[in-house]
């Protein structure tokens, strides 16, 4: 592992079987989780860790994300790279980034931002950043962050799935694990799709908790080719009428 400062943080990863799915490949549930997990792991080299995170009454909650992947990726015994900063923050918003590289850090087969909150573990509402969680990474204060770009409506529905959310869905912040998401969103799209094309691009909003028991719909758009001419795909997920998550993904043919 490498600390090179307080803002960079890189570490070696070799990739299991269970972390890539029948072609190979990382899934995109996956990467997710391994940026995740390279986060804790930054926190923790920080003196961070969930316990210290959460003895100030919340958790990180990641509201949204970015990214791009490269066409090639890594597969299954490959050893990569995993790296985190922090980019920015305020009083209620914290900016990262995520890369997975190749270990002499000339492919970068995926680059993530992600927008973090620090949510109440009992009220599940808002709270302002605890300074001493966050000025350990000696990240940039700012009144205005970047904004991710937002996921396109969904006009029309073309597959669609429903999930039961299990006890096996629920991480230690006691919500929805923010990878699951990506599972239920793209498996409608069904293995001929999925094992012909790789993501090029996301976006993905989370809009509202979804919970222990519920049942979601997963729902997806006709594929189709936006103003630069790339195939694309909208996907939401719905409970009980209301909007869970909006995601516009972009892919490879």
């Amino acid at each position: 592992m490498t600390l090179e400062s307080p803002l960079v943080y890189e570490t070696r990863h070799r990739l299991s079987y269970y972390e890539c799915d029948a072609t190979g490949h990382p899934s995109l549930s996956m990467l997710i989780s391994m940026a995740v997990q390279v986060s804790e792991d930054h926190g923790n080299l920080l003196g961070l860790d969930t316990a210290v995170v959460q003895s100030y009454g919340g958790g990180w909650v990641i509201t949204s994300y970015e990214g791009s992947f490269a066409k090639q990726q890594p597969v299954n015994g490959e050893e990569i790279i995993l790296g985190t900063r922090a980019i920015a923050n305020n009083r209620f918003f914290a900016l990262r980034e995520f890369w997975i590289q190749s270990t002499d850090h000339k492919i970068e087969y995926a680059h993530l931002t992600g927008l973090f909150v620090y949510m109440n573990l009992k009220t599940r509402h808002l709270m302002s950043i605890p300074s001493a969680i966050i000025e350990p990474y000696h990240g940039p204060e700012k009144k205005r962050l970047p904004r991710l770009a937002k996921a396109c409506e969904l006009k029309d529905v073309k597959f669609k799935n429903d999930y039961h959310v299990r006890f096996f869905d629920i991480d230690s912040n006691r919500h929805v694990n923010n990878a699951r998401y990506f599972d239920w969103m793209q498996d409608p799209l069904g293995a001929e799709f999925l094992s012909s094309h790789r993501l090029k691009h996301m976006t993905m909003r989370y809009e509202k908790e979804v919970r222990y028991g519920q049942t979601i719909t997963s729902e997806i758009s006709s594929p189709y080719y936006n103003e630069n001419g790339e195939l694309a795909t909208d996907h939401r997920i719905v409970f009980d009428g209301q909007l869970a998550a909006a995601s516009t993904m972009i892919w490879y043919e």
